[in-house]
């Protein structure tokens, strides 16, 4: 939309939201050529009333205000789309958008979304294509498929029908069905639960020159829109804090009982049940279901109704919601047996196939799939000499007050009160602490006791999202035993002091912090995740090298130690030359060859010669 957000309501506040509405159709009607142009207001009347007849009463959407509104505006092809669901979040305000869970995709989203459902969907490439394909997938090894042109749709519907139906049953104001519609997808059917939506819906699809479309206001949930070819979608998200929603869903979905339940998981659960047998559907929505411990349960439904076809990660477009990461989920409703490998990418690059035998084996753990087959290797290389974390130490969470004003107090502990550190107060290796102190802590002391009395390890648990590659998801630091880590923090300890400082250093590595981000895209270090980070064995059998180097950086705050420590993980997880590469340039990005040229000296090194800096104040890299 070219026209601001400002010039936007101020039209809406002279012509009303559904005149400024009607008023931008007709002006985008103009544009793409379906009325004369409209240099009067009397011409953009008349056209009015001959595009609702044309069109059966979708253009436009609703009456013209009686007088020419003042303001003056611009407009694009997406401009009406756009406009509405400006208006619409103007009027529910930022509280009620966000328990609406309604989001504006941009075109580039959702013409990715159906151009990855078309690609990678049973309605796709004409046979042949497709049979080439299958053959090169046995001929070398399942290598996932190159993104090129898209060919010619191809009709492969069930009998009796000869033109694909596309379905949005979330439609909003039209962006997927527009985006369908732009594919060549002529026949469309919206369902939403905003009237008002729907009619935009209508007239961008009219715009578009479709006019084979059907609209019901109701909830696909509940009710059943025409069964589809292809369903392509951005549903709602946010979680439902009505406990009578949550009860009458959960009833629906047997997989959604047992922990918060979030509105798209249960539309994606929903989703291949409105396609025809061997229809496929398209879903934007947050990847959090991939990973989170308590969805197992929606995985393992999905995989049991559907072929999982595509997975690709989309960033986070939405400007209202810059914290949410996206993808792009393709379905093919199909019973179980053999499945293609589905393919993986990450925006427009291509990443390692994942198999249907794999996302079934680890449906229970998580689904962790955006990586390529050198990030593969190099993940199954540091499994391979590790023993998991959670099996080396303990792993937990900092203490949960539950009323942080009535406990937590900015000032130094007195004779007898107990120190608290929180996410604010660490750095890499080192506290940075800002005095807080517990009060009113008899309600809490059995907490206090568990920590108090020993060192350990803090996480940061709430990382912000940095979009340098370097910057760490692992922060980590040493508290003292007299400190108590509030629920900011994640938590390792053990009884063996060297071995608490080794896994300092390990946390803090280079190697580590690429794993983990290879692991999930969720910024929210949980102990459940930090449970299953590889520790080399060769560490536990003599953990004092890394001891030492970390101790020294933590008291000395030289981050030239640092690039030692990373040579001393990498040879405890002996990984070859194109391994460490590999984990340099993912954590380093444009910075891979400096970097990695600092850490070359040390690992030309022998083993011993390497260790020895630990204990020595010779040259550093």
């Amino acid at each position: 939309m070219t026209t601001s957000r400002e010039t936007l309501l101020a039209l809406a506040q002279e012509a009303g939201a559904h005149g400024a509405l009607a008023l931008i159709a007709m002006r985008v009607a103009e544009r793409r050529g379906l009325c004369g142009p409209l240099p009067t207001w009397s011409d953009v009347l008349a056209a009015a009333r001959e595009l609702h007849r044309r069109t059966s009463g979708a253009l436009p959407p609703w009456p013209l205000p009686r007088r020419q509104p003042v303001a003056e505006f611009t407009v694009d092809d997406d401009s009406l789309t756009q406009a509405a669901e400006v208006l619409a979040a103007q009027r529910l305000g930022e509280q009620g958008r966000r328990r609406a869970g309604v989001y504006y995709t941009p075109r580039e989203i959702a013409d990715r979304v159906v151009e990855l459902a078309l690609r990678h969907g049973s309605i796709q490439r004409p046979r042949a294509a497709r049979e080439r394909d299958d053959c090169n997938d046995r001929e070398h090894g399942g290598l996932p498929p190159r993104e090129g042109p898209l060919p010619p749709l191809e009709k492969k519907l069930a009998k009796g029908s000869d033109i694909p139906l596309a379905l949005d049953p979330c439609a909003g104001a039209g962006a997927f069905l527009v985006a369908a519609a732009r594919a060549g997808l002529r026949r469309c059917a919206a369902m939403d639960l905003d009237a008002d939506a729907l009619r935009v819906a209508r007239a961008a699809l009219a715009l578009e020159g479709v006019l084979d479309a059907s609209f019901a206001r109701g909830d696909s949930l509940r009710e059943d829109p025409p069964p589809a070819d292809l369903l392509v979608s951005n549903p709602p998200y946010g979680h439902l804090d009505d406990p009578l929603e949550r009860a009458a869903l959960a009833a629906i979905f047997p997989s959604l009982r047992g922990g918060e339940i979030d509105r798209y998981t249960a539309c994606v659960l929903r989703a291949t049940a409105l396609v025809r047998p061997g229809g496929t559907a398209a879903l934007l929505v947050p990847d959090t279901w991939m990973s989170n411990a308590r969805s197992g349960s929606i995985r393992a439904a999905v995989l049991e109704a559907a072929e999982v076809a595509a997975i690709v990660d989309l960033g986070k477009p939405f400007a209202a919601a810059k914290d949410t990461r996206v993808q792009a989920l393709v379905l093919v409703r199909r019973p179980a047996g053999r499945a293609r490998p589905a393919f993986v990418g990450r925006g427009r690059e291509v990443l390692a196939t994942v198999a249907r035998e794999e996302l079934a084996r680890t449906a229970g753990r998580g689904w962790h799939v955006y990586r390529s087959h050198q990030e593969r290797t190099l993940m199954a290389a540091m499994e391979a000499a590790s023993l998991p974390l959670g099996d080396i130490c303990a792993v937990g969470y900092g203490m949960r007050t539950g009323n942080n004003p009535r406990h937590v107090e900015r000032r130094p502990p007195e004779r007898g009160e107990t120190g608290l550190v929180g996410g604010e107060d660490i750095l890499p290796f080192a506290l940075r602490w800002k005095p807080k102190t517990l009060r009113d802590g008899a309600p809490l002391s059995r907490l206090v006791a568990r920590q108090q009395g020993r060192e350990r390890v803090a996480v940061q648990r709430i990382r912000t999202n940095a979009q340098a590659p370097w910057a760490r998801w692992l922060e980590a630091a040493m508290v003292p035993r007299e400190l108590v880590c509030l629920d900011s923090l994640s938590t390792l300890s053990c009884e063996d002091v060297d071995r608490l400082w080794a896994l300092l250093g390990l946390v803090s590595s280079v190697a580590l912090n690429r794993y983990h981000r290879l692991r999930t895209t969720d910024v929210n270090v949980k102990p459940g995740l930090l449970r299953e980070l590889p520790v080399p064995r060769a560490l536990l059998e003599d953990a004092r090298p890394l001891a030492q180097l970390t101790r020294r950086r933590a008291v000395s705050g030289e981050t030239a130690l640092e690039r030692a420590i990373d040579t001393l993980v990498y040879r405890a997880f002996g990984l070859a030359e194109e391994l460490v590469d590999e984990a340099e340039r993912g954590f380093w990005g444009n910075r891979f060859v400096e970097e990695r040229q600092r850490l070359g000296p040390p690992m030309s090194d022998p083993c011993a010669r390497v260790a020895g800096v630990a204990g020595t104040q010779g040259e550093l890299p």
